[in-house]
């Protein structure tokens, strides 16, 4: 599915989006819970929830980055006296300040639950009771206790998704506010050039290597030859001698050259501030086919660079696509599941057929919380964003609006609607820009509007 910037955005689209409700308002002195504002807390419980959550994330990594799941995290270094626990029970509560946060705005701005919401609490709780008969349990209850411990209760789990909800639709409303003309989006890219100019180069580095006999003159005297070279050409001659020079003739012989050429090559690279040669190829004196020298006496590396593609914005297309997500999570087989999404479709067909009534039907059908609430709609895609076969059929040259089709992701089947060209991906990223900007604003205010309480000696009680 499409990425996300934000990590809200990230757990929203991990908990059900439903409603919010007057029951889950906290107050200052009420020691039950553990992270508050003036109105709505989240529990021991909750919080419990929120930090499994963060410790799904990591999943098999845990184990890559050096932490024994066998073990508490209370007693594993993450890094600095700071432990993997505190570590990860900083990011739960960061989603907490968020929801707490929005829910106190949303209450402000009069945003409240519809019958949809409520429709979603009750399905939602359904899909847990029916997740906690299939794996033996004869309650949600004891369920919950077996996944997250006891301090998990079935009210708990209600009224976080009840917060989780309100946090969500205030979350949306307050994004959608954001509107940008051509002109400020033109303003902001003429002001601010290099953050949506990029360029295209290869490079090759030579390190000092005294136990091999490359000294600190030996390999400037080499990255000095390559920096030499008068053409592309000559410069990929250079690096496949200077690269069979440093390996022997038996690891020599099984090299793929073309290959190991292919992984000097770097395009679409971004600015970086205080780097050489960022600032030598976004410079007024950088020229195609020309070459630069980045010296790092101190580590011993000397890095030359070809530039192949000055500093360009991205004009590449994005498109608008709507799709309905149907997966076996919910239709049990995976013939089951393209029989939904054939029903589904034919439906489609068999009415208005347009933008509207898909829309409608992806509001009703639809598993990818993500675009639920709008229709099914991703705006201004760009080419490798969404997974493979979604990327492959939104892109086909021959697409255009009002085509349909059933395509197989390892998310599910969806039921594609292609909608519009979207923007070019240099606006995009544009208004993207200003759009987080004016976000991180907000949020500043909603901070300082309403404190956070953290009772952090009862979050180190939280199993870890």
């Amino acid at each position: 599915m499409k990425r996300f910037l934000a990590l809200l955005i990230a757990i929203v689209l991990v908990v059900s989006l439903v409603g919010c409700a007057d029951t889950n308002k906290a107050s200052n002195t009420d020691a039950n819970y553990y992270v508050h504002t003036e109105h709505y807390g989240f529990t021991e419980g909750e919080m419990t929830y929120l930090y499994n959550y963060v410790y799904n994330q990591y999943g098999a990594y845990l184990s890559q980055l050096g932490v024994d799941t066998e073990k508490s995290l209370k007693d594993q270094e993450y890094y600095d006296g700071q432990t993997w626990f505190d570590y990860m029970m900083d990011q739960a509560v960061t989603y907490a300040q968020d929801f707490l946060l929005f829910c106190e705005e949303a209450d402000a701005r009069g945003i409240k639950l519809d019958e949809t919401d409520e429709a979603n609490i009750k399905t939602e709780l359904e899909a847990l009771k029916t997740a906690a008969t299939e794996a033996g349990f004869d309650t949600s209850e004891a369920f919950l206790a077996d996944q997250f411990g006891e301090a998990l209760t079935l009210v708990d789990y209600e009224n976080f998704i009840r917060k989780s909800t309100l946090a969500s639709k205030f979350y949306t409303e307050l994004v959608d506010s954001y509107e940008f003309t051509e002109d400020d989006i033109a303003t902001y890219f003429n002001s601010n050039e290099n953050m949506f100019k990029f360029v295209d180069f290869m490079s090759f580095s030579f390190a000092v290597d005294e136990a091999n006999g490359v000294t600190e003159e030996i390999a400037v005297a080499n990255a000095n030859a390559l920096k030499a070279s008068a053409n592309q050409e000559e410069f990929l001659k250079q690096a496949e001698a200077f690269i069979l020079a440093g390996t022997t003739a038996e690891v020599a012989a099984t090299l793929d050259m073309e290959a190991e050429l292919a992984k000097l090559t770097q395009t679409t690279v971004p600015y970086t501030a205080e780097n050489a040669f960022s600032e030598w190829a976004f410079g007024s004196e950088a020229a195609v086919n020309t070459t630069f020298m980045e010296s790092d006496a101190e580590n011993g590396l000397y890095t030359v660079y070809y530039l192949t593609k000055l500093p360009a914005r991205d004009d590449s297309r994005t498109v608008n696509a709507r799709h309905i997500l149907v997966t076996t999570e919910k239709y049990a087989t995976d013939e089951a599941t393209l029989a939904k999404a054939e029903e589904i479709l034919a439906e489609w067909k068999a009415g208005a057929a347009d933008a509207e009534s898909f829309a409608a039907l992806a509001t009703t059908y639809s598993e990818d919380s993500g675009s639920v609430k709008n229709g099914g709609l991703y705006e201004n895609i760009a080419e490798g964003e969404m997974v493979p076969e979604f990327n492959d059929w939104i892109f086909d040259s021959a697409r255009k609006t009002g085509d349909t089709d059933i395509v197989k992701t390892d998310y599910g089947y969806h039921i594609m609607y292609f909608e519009t060209e979207g923007m070019a991906a240099w606006e995009n990223q544009v208004k993207t820009t200003l759009k987080q900007d004016a976000y991180s604003k907000d949020y500043e205010v909603l901070k300082e509007t309403y404190p956070i309480t953290i009772q952090e000696e009862q979050l180190l009680d939280i199993e870890g």
